[in-house]
């Protein structure tokens, strides 16, 4: 992945104030947001795991959100990101 698309994402994680140190439904519910803002932006989480943003991350989040994109992309979670909703409720 490409440092600007790396800086696009930590901008996205910083701005919308996404946490990925708790556990349960917090973690689950930032997982969700950030993997389908990858998938609107045509990113694989694969890709974003071994890069710096996530490198010193506890597995838990690691597995959590390998689950979550898998059900994410399945279901077109980056369609929502093209509409007024998603434009108004984060910076991105």
């Amino acid at each position: 992945m490409d440092e600007e698309v790396i800086v696009k994402i930590k901008d996205f994680i910083t701005n919308n104030r996404l946490d990925f140190s708790g556990s349960g439904s917090d973690l689950n519910g930032n997982c969700v947001i950030l993997c389908g803002y990858l998938l609107h932006i045509e990113k694989d989480i694969k890709d974003l795991l071994v890069t710096e943003v996530f490198i010193n991350f506890p597995s838990e989040v690691d597995d959590e959100l390998y689950r979550v994109f898998e059900f994410a992309e399945a279901n077109n979670y980056g369609a929502w990101w093209k509409s007024p909703e998603a434009k108004k409720m984060y910076k991105f």
